[in-house]
């Protein structure tokens, strides 16, 4: 047992010296520290693999930082700033174990340094580096209106949110990023619908629920405003053609027959001088005559929707916008005797036949149908 104990601790210590050995420092460092943590004889093997790799991790971030160059390179300060708090981590992993004597009296020597310091100048200047190229790209923004430089601000002011809340003026310019970023889409509706139910269908478009589409940048507005004010685009919803198919109505009359055994009897017959008694089967003829209805309906409306640019004074799209309404009524019935019916007639059997819907009913399946093709095409658009 005594040997199996030794060889496992011999061959644990050889392990981390070969993962220091291999430049496999993260993993040598955690693995030595699990080692150490509440042991009170500590092996020197692991106290020196946890001395080495600390030291070598240290060297190797350390001069990471210095080839990051954040001085000239100002964007690369986020880069530093995360390097610094690895080391700082690093710390916080070994401190608990300080001071680290071994068994042996053997004192690890980790040249420990406080980085809060340059943690702070490093976010600072993370900070500063995202509020000035946000403060460009809003100029930018403002110069070109173009709105892609001011989402990019925004964008980079959240990047500061995320070190410092509140840093310098952020909030007042994300609200200026936002105004200068975001679209307003505006809906417009031409009736060009000559049938009699053309006003209650542009009527109904009006109430369409644009807001449905609202998003962060984008903002979907019909009706009850000043098209000329600060709109980005137009949605046109052009009503073009409503129609409604005369009602068809077809009967099918048939009839179904079977011949039922209903009862047996014993015959009595003379065959060549003997009387013979046998079994007669006696049937029944049974019929069913069936009446079967069909109903049909047609409704359909037409129009297109077309994205104007207000900006550029031109038309990104037209998209053309078609729905239906089938409607379909049956019924079967019969008059007879059922046990005539065939199963597959006795399937379909329903004496209910739905009245036909009126062209007001059925118009009204067309507007909720148009407008959730509306709605469903215009929330693809890019109006970026």
């Amino acid at each position: 047992m005594y040997t199996l104990i030794f060889i496992f601790t011999l061959t644990s210590c050889r392990s981390v010296e070969k993962m220091v050995e291999k430049g496999n420092y993260e993993e040598a460092f955690s693995y030595a520290i699990t080692k150490l943590q509440g042991k009170k004889n500590k092996k020197t093997s692991y106290v020196k693999a946890l001395e080495k790799a600390f030291t070598k991790m240290n060297a190797s971030t350390l001069h990471d930082i210095d080839r990051l160059q954040p001085e000239s390179k100002p964007e690369n300060w986020s880069k530093v700033l995360a390097h610094y708090k690895i080391l700082e981590n690093r710390l916080y992993r070994l401190d608990p174990l300080l001071p680290l004597v071994s068994e042996d009296g053997y004192i690890g020597s980790f040249g420990l340094k406080d980085y809060s310091n340059e943690i702070r100048i490093a976010e600072e200047n993370t900070c500063l580096y995202h509020y000035n190229l946000a403060n460009t790209l809003l100029f930018r923004s403002e110069k070109s209106k173009d709105k892609i430089f001011a989402r990019h601000a925004y964008a980079e002011l959240l990047s500061v949110d995320a070190y410092k809340i509140n840093y310098k003026d952020t909030e007042r310019l994300k609200l200026k990023a936002w105004e200068l970023g975001k679209v307003t889409v505006y809906f417009d509706v031409n009736n060009g619908l000559k049938n009699f139910h053309g006003q209650e269908i542009e009527k109904e478009m009006w109430k369409l629920q644009v807001s449905k589409l609202n998003d962060f940048w984008i903002n979907y507005i019909i009706g009850g405003f000043d098209v000329g004010k600060n709109i980005d685009y137009t949605i046109n919803i052009e009503l073009d053609d409503v129609a409604f198919s005369p009602e068809r109505e077809s009967v099918y009359n048939y009839s179904e027959s079977k011949e039922l055994l209903i009862r047996k009897e014993k015959v009595k017959e003379i065959r060549d001088s003997i009387e013979v008694v046998f079994e007669k089967e006696v049937f029944e003829k049974v019929t069913a005559n069936i009446s079967e209805i069909f109903r049909e309906k047609k409704s359909e409306l037409h129009g297109k929707i077309k994205v104007f640019d207000n900006n550029r004074k031109e038309y990104l799209n037209i998209i053309p916008i078609n729905v239906y309404q089938d409607f379909k009524g049956y019924a079967c019935n019969y008059v007879g005797d059922e046990r005539a019916l065939t199963p597959e007639t006795k399937s379909k059997t329903d004496p209910f036949c739905e009245a036909f819907p009126s062209d007001f009913n059925m118009a009204d399946n067309l507007i909720r149908a148009f407008k959730d093709a509306v709605l469903n095409e215009s929330s693809k658009i890019d109006f970026l």
